[in-house]
């Protein structure tokens, strides 16, 4: 029995993580929060270093799962004592910990380390964030490998998946303004690859499985779904699920106001395909479980 241990569980890709590694046999799952402590959640204060280390002494999990992170780009911009004590200060402890009791330990980070101007972006292409948050990520990615003896990155781009609220995702945040009906203004000038939470669980589960048939297997890895679209083309995608109209929905073909965004980051996923690493699925099909799993709000 290997033990999982996964922080952030209660947010969007931590969820899936616990449903995908609960439903495999070999594994056990220590999954645990903050803020959003459900049923079958261990509550753990991240910036609670004591706490963290005795946690993790206690139960010495085989592999840790580090999906916790401040992931709002204007909200890091406007926050960044806050930003920095849990993407960088939060994941250099818990890689010194991982280093201690042996765990190999996998830090989710972002494609937001680039600055979209040279795709694809291969796992040693040059990095230059263009936010506080992407450069919290890749501090926390720098962190991590300065403390840790094995492990792995995963950067991913935008999330989407089974949601509690239609603003846990900027996908699912489209929903809204196709059920408001009053007219909208939506991005189309940035390529996005939206990438389905089920799917990233199900390759984490892979390069952990990976993992313990090769004690060599470490270093920086990409994931991402294969279809780039805007988030306006992404509401017409939705539209036809939702049976709703995009009137009003108008195309915006310039930056987004906030923190700076990059314009294309999509990045390789050569690396983790030539292990036989992978799933994507159908931006269409995966939008149409995640529409569908919000109760009340759409009648699909």
């Amino acid at each position: 029995m290997r033990k999982v241990f996964i922080t952030g569980a209660s947010g969007l890709l931590g969820r899936a993580l616990v449903r995908e590694f609960q439903a495999k046999p070999g594994f056990e799952v220590l999954a645990t929060a903050f803020n959003r402590v459900s049923a079958g959640l261990i509550k753990l204060d991240l910036l609670d270093f004591g706490s963290v280390a005795e946690f993790l002494g206690t139960h010495k999990p085989d592999f840790i799962i580090h999906a916790a992170a401040e992931r709002r780009p204007d909200v890091c911009q406007n926050d960044p004592e806050a930003t920095k004590a849990l993407n960088i200060h939060a994941t250099k402890n818990i890689a010194c910990i991982a280093s201690q009791i042996e765990s190999w330990m996998l830090y989710i980070s972002t494609n937001y380390v680039f600055d979209g101007t040279s795709p694809p972006y291969t796992p040693v292409s040059v990095t230059n964030p263009l936010n506080l948050y992407g450069e919290s990520k890749l501090e926390g990615e720098r962190t991590m490998w300065k403390n840790v003896v094995s492990g792995g990155i995963l950067r991913l781009p935008i999330l989407y998946g089974e949601v509690e609220t239609l603003d846990e995702s900027s996908v699912t945040q489209i929903a809204s303004a196709l059920v408001a009906q009053s007219e909208i203004g939506i991005d189309d000038w940035a390529n996005r690859y939206p990438t389905f939470v089920d799917d990233v669980a199900y390759v984490c589960r892979q390069m952990l499985e990976y993992r313990s048939e090769n004690s060599e297997f470490s270093g920086t890895y990409h994931w991402s779904g294969n279809q780039p679209m805007t988030k306006y083309q992404m509401a017409h995608v939705m539209a036809e699920v939702l049976e709703s109209t995009v009137d009003h929905i108008v195309p915006v073909k310039h930056p987004p106001i906030g923190a700076p965004r990059p314009q294309d980051c999509q990045l390789d996923c050569t690396d983790l395909k030539a292990l036989g690493i992978g799933k994507q699925t159908a931006f269409l099909e995966a939008i149409r479980i995640t529409l569908s799993s919000i109760d009340g709000v759409f009648d699909l």
